[in-house]
């Protein structure tokens, strides 16, 4: 009876950090921009970088709103890590180096999308995710960063992530405020091999209960 009793503990705590892990796997936030002093055509540009030297993260961009404007033409990839489209999703990775989706946009009075980021960190140099708004010609690329031209970056350090560890930033020539990030309203789904693993511990533990 001791004996069962215990392996019921095990099963229980084995179960609950399954789910721990499977909850912290990825991260996903709402970001929303005002981009009503924008007009016509622009470009939206989403990289990631690897700095760690580690294939081991990814940034999913979906759930796309262009507040009445609308994706134009084809996107452009550059680097292994890059796919989608601005229609449906949007998937960079640090597979290479440098990883680069950018796709042109007609301008509504908002954009706002949602991002689930993977948090890996291997040590050194930390990967890090951007988001940018560039003119057709890409000569200017809008944020007072002048270093990035980002509004919006985030560093990967394997810390948890949450809404302040994005660095925002405005565009004070083309009247743009900084983006907004909160924590996603969506509930995410765990992916399917972390639901298999979950699986497998209800499955033993409820074999534990069949032969208590």
């Amino acid at each position: 009876m001791r004996i069962n009793r215990t392996l019921q503990i095990i099963a229980f705590t084995f179960c609950f950090t399954t789910l721990l892990v499977a909850k912290a796997s990825a991260d996903s936030f709402d970001v929303s921009l005002n981009t009503s002093s924008l007009t016509g055509t622009q470009v939206l540009v989403f990289g990631y970088t690897d700095g760690d030297g580690v294939a081991n993260n990814s940034a999913t961009i979906s759930n796309f709103n262009f507040g009445g404007g609308a994706p134009q033409g084809s996107p452009t990839l550059i680097g292994a890590g890059a796919s989608g489209s601005l229609s449906s999703s949007v998937v960079v990775t640090d597979q290479d180096f440098s990883s680069l989706f950018y796709q042109s946009f007609n301008v509504g009075s908002s954009l706002s999308f949602l991002l689930n980021v993977t948090d890996n960190f291997a040590g050194g140099t930390p990967d890090a995710f951007a988001m940018s708004i560039c003119n057709t010609t890409f000569t200017t690329c809008y944020s007072d960063d002048t270093s990035t031209g980002s509004l919006l970056v985030l560093n990967v350090t394997g810390t948890p992530l949450t809404p302040s560890s994005f660095i925002l930033n405005g565009a004070s020539d083309q009247n743009l405020p900084a983006p907004v990030v909160t924590v996603a309203t969506t509930t995410n789904v765990p992916e399917s091999s972390e639901s298999l693993f979950l699986g497998a511990s209800l499955a033993f533990l409820a074999l534990l209960f069949r032969f208590r």
